[in-house]
């Protein structure tokens, strides 16, 4: 048994509107501005981040030269006084040496040239 089935057409019932595309709302515009501030923010740190980093290190590195700088100072000072203490002990040296030969020979005494004594 076959039956027959006749296809009709179904007419709309309601007739579509023209459907429109919208941009995003006020909400979403927001939402888009406060992200793209967060990301605009997120650079900005990056950038100060990287800048401080770089700050940082040169400041280390010229930290270490000045304490470099300080500690060959501390060295040749202590070079220094070593070699004013050497010229000092030798300046006492040859001064008494020639208070020595300035010096008016020693008059001998009574006593000492009748023992035969210098």
């Amino acid at each position: 048994m076959e039956r027959e089935v006749e296809i009709r057409p179904v007419p709309p019932s309601v007739p579509r509107p023209i459907q429109r595309i919208v941009g995003p709302g006020r909400r979403e515009r927001a939402y888009l501005a406060q992200v793209a501030a967060l990301e605009r923010e997120i650079e900005t740190i990056s950038l100060v981040e990287r800048g401080s980093a770089r700050r940082l290190d040169r400041m280390e590195r010229k930290l270490a030269a000045t304490r470099e700088a300080a500690l060959e100072l501390e060295r040749r000072e202590k070079r220094l006084i070593l070699a004013l203490g050497a010229l000092q002990r030798e300046n006492e040296i040859l001064r008494e040496k020639l208070a020595l030969q300035l010096a008016p020979p020693r008059k001998r005494t009574l006593l000492a040239k009748l023992l035969g004594r210098a």
